[in-house]
Parts: structure tokens; sequence; C-alpha cells
């Protein structure tokens, strides 16, 4: 016999209940909607002037991850500040500006962004305030834990 032969057979004699680490769709039924909701992963952006028009750039993952830790770190925003491009550049936070270290340059400001948007005329995402996103989370997280999806929100 051979070895192709023998491990078609194998399977075919295998047990045929699912793994412990699969799930049917009746589990998926069956689950709580509030485990189906996680809260969206920030990223931090600084806006930039070019040809008069503003542009939300988004920092390296690791000066934006650096950002997200002094935030979250429970100890207050203000009068903390984050150096990001290799040190080129100081973030206060409890400012949300961004300013040269080395030479001359207009402060820019710095956003927490998790939902954006783009216009008619926007060839790029733009990020919402940080209090709209926050407002647009909740909404989204009662959206999906209570099963409701018809609520209308203005933006600003």
């Amino acid at each position: 016999m051979s070895s192709v032969q023998s491990q078609q057979e194998q399977l075919s004699q295998s047990d045929p209940s699912p793994s412990p680490n699969s799930c049917s769709s009746f589990e998926l039924i069956d689950m709580d909607a509030g485990s189906l909701y996680e809260p969206v992963s920030p990223h931090w952006f600084y806006c930039k002037i070019i040809d008069s028009k503003e542009t939300w750039i988004p920092f390296n993952s690791e000066d934006s991850q650096q950002l997200e830790e002094a935030y979250s770190s429970g100890k207050g925003c203000n009068g903390r500040v984050v150096p990001t491009d290799g040190g080129r550049y100081d973030v206060h936070l409890g400012e949300r500006m961004r300013y040269a270290v080395y030479w001359d340059e207009l402060a820019s400001e710095v956003r927490r962004c998790t939902w954006f948007y783009k216009g008619d005329k926007d060839n790029k995402y733009v990020p919402y305030s940080e209090s709209f996103s926050q407002v647009l989370e909740e909404t989204y997280m009662l959206a999906v834990t209570l099963d409701e999806w018809k609520k209308k929100l203005e933006s600003p």
C-alpha cells in the first residue's frame, strides 16, 4: 500500500467530531453580543499645512505606540513630552502640539485618531476630532452590543 493511500485511509477513519478549537455556527449565535464588540485601536497623527491645505500625516508605528503608552499611563497628559521622529520633534500631550527641536518651524496639531471621513474633494481620509471620535465609538459600541443600527448622528 502506498503512503498516500494509507494517509487517506487514516483520514477517513479519524474522529469526525470538531476540534476543541473550532466553533459551529450555532455557538456564534449563542455568544453574548457584548463579546463581539472590540474597541478601535487608535493611531496618532499630526497636521501639516501643505499648499495652504491641512494634511493629516500618521506618526510611524513606534512613535504612535509611545504616544499611546504615555497617554494611557494614567499620570495625566499635562506636562508630558514625548520625543518623536528620532528626537527631532517633541509632542506636548496636554497641548496636543508637535514642536521641532532643532530648527524653527510652526507647531502642528496632534490627534489621537480612531475614526476618519473622506469628503467629496478629499483624496485622503481625515481624522475626526477626538471628542467626536469618542461619541462615534460609544455609539458603535451600543449598536454592536444592543443590535440597534438605525441611530443618526450629526457630524461636525
